[in-house]
């Protein structure tokens, strides 16, 4: 037994020992199990399913060869230049940027929206390079890998001396939550080397730092916007995909302090690149306006009740308010037979379902039933509501803290029965949002120009956020600003 506990852990450190490299941007010796050619294809393997995941890829070629420049001239200045990286716009309105292995380098448009210039951008470019050459994505990937291997000898191991195995199950969770997101030191890494490759690119490194805080800025509006407190933000994320906090923001901000200042901006050839701009949604996938998600393409609209937050996706349209509700809008399989089987049998089968009702909304066939949900935020209750279309159905499902299910539930009522087909005219009065470039005349005012957003609510911010401007700031004539119209 000896013998074979000794054997299976000369097999572990062998397989560790052998799996050191080199990373390329801080030539640093650390434990990967993956080769480049490895890397090349985890990246191509994965591209397909993140455009799918996003929106596609942003349909405007001279965008894309815009910030696919950018990002092979930040290639060019790395420890590995002839290295193969592709660049890609989404079409989505999230602000995020991500890299794969292998040189997949992700940026959303809503991220360009909200840059003010070229320098922000590469910035954020140059941090995604810097995930790549640091290998980041590799090294966390390589560490479940070893998790693994050291799970089961792990688990060989207690079974020899215990005759119980299991053990792999808790390492396997370990393995899974390192793979969550970068660490702190990875983060500050990727910043380092962004700054880097700015600088030597020719670009100002100070606006990866300046866009930090454009990127806190917004991510305090959306807090807000969805009825929570901004000062949340300073202690979660600010990216999607980054655990940029406000710590971060001043780490960053005081590397490029010690560093040259010098550098372009790019500002008015990346304010030109941003006219016409898609913002908002896409309106292939449908458009949020206000408390109304309405798509043409399907012909049909509702409205949410007050205090809900419209957000749309290519998946579902949820709608969330502050006291943990949600309503979660989709569509579903081709319904057979009544709704009520279809409840029953397709959508919720194996579900106990209560209260189950058969009705007709603006002259579409529906029913209607409730159950209870486990959740992350514990158990819910669910009322679920489907709707026939012609061969369509559509999925409506209301998540209510039991406690508040009453105080929802004639709303709810409400917003369900608000869905119905559009009229040609409303289909073509539906039009997306763009950006426009203008310039600030004499008299204009942050108050003024605010008031021209196509938004229903927090137009002051939403205009100050959109322009880097801090809370008093004063526009000046001649000053070139970003308006949604």
């Amino acid at each position: 037994m000896r013998r074979s506990v000794t054997l299976l852990a000369a097999l572990l450190a062998s397989t560790l020992l052998s799996s050191c490299q080199v990373t390329p941007g801080t030539g640093k010796t650390n434990f990967n199990m993956l080769s480049s050619e490895d890397e090349q294809k985890m990246g191509a393997e994965a591209h397909p399913d993140i455009l799918k995941q996003f929106g596609g890829a942003y349909d405007d070629p001279k965008i894309q060869a815009y910030v696919a420049g950018i990002g092979k001239r930040l290639v060019g200045n790395t420890e590995t230049p002839k290295d193969p990286f592709r660049f890609t716009v989404l079409n989505s309105n999230v602000v995020n940027a991500f890299a794969l292995p292998g040189g997949y380098v992700y940026v959303s448009r809503g991220l360009m929206a909200l840059a003010d210039d070229e320098a922000e951008l590469a910035g954020v470019v140059g941090h995604e390079i810097g995930h790549v050459t640091g290998r980041h994505t590799a090294l966390r990937h390589s560490q479940a890998m070893a998790a693994n291997v050291a799970t089961g000898v792990l688990g060989v191991v207690v079974g020899v001396l215990t005759g119980v195995s299991g053990a792999g199950d808790i390492a396997q969770l370990g393995a899974a939550a390192y793979l969550q997101g970068y660490s702190r030191d990875q983060e500050s890494e990727a910043d380092q080397l962004g700054i880097r490759y700015m600088a030597v690119s020719g670009w100002n490194p100070d606006n990866m730092a300046s866009f930090l805080a454009k990127l806190r800025d917004h991510a305090r509006l959306e807090a807000v916007l969805a009825g929570r407190s901004p000062d949340e933000v300073d202690e979660t994320s600010l990216f999607a995909s980054h655990p940029r906090t406000i710590d971060r923001v001043r780490d960053a901000a005081a590397a490029v302090k010690a560093g040259d200042h010098k550098g372009a901006v790019g500002r008015e050839q990346y304010l030109a690149h941003l006219e016409g701009l898609l913002v908002g949604d896409d309106p292939d996938e449908g458009v949020v306006r206000g408390r109304v998600f309405a798509h043409a393409g399907l012909g049909i609209r509702y409205e949410v009740p007050a205090g809900f937050r419209l957000i749309n996706s290519p998946k579902a349209v949820m709608a969330a308010h502050s006291d943990g509700s949600l309503i979660r809008f989709d569509m579903g399989a081709e319904a057979h037979g009544d709704m009520t089987n279809y409840l029953q049998t397709q959508w919720a089968k194996g579900a106990r379902l209560s209260g189950i009702e058969a009705l007709e909304i603006n002259g579409m066939p529906a029913a209607t039933g409730m159950t209870k949900l486990s959740t992350n935020k514990g158990t819910m209750d669910a009322r679920l509501l489907a709707v026939k279309n012609g061969k369509q159905t559509y999925r409506f499902l209301y998540l209510t803290p039991p406690n508040l299910t009453s105080a929802h539930a004639q709303e709810f009522k409400t917003s369900g029965l608000s869905l119905r087909k559009m009229t040609e005219a409303e289909k073509s009065a539906m039009k997306p949002l763009k950006l426009k470039i203008i310039t600030a005349k004499a008299g204009d005012t942050v108050e003024k120009l605010a008031e021209q957003l196509p938004y229903d609510d927090h137009k002051l911010e939403r205009f100050r956020v959109l322009n880097g401007l801090e809370p008093n700031e004063a526009i000046k004539p001649g000053q070139k600003l970003k308006m949604v119209i």
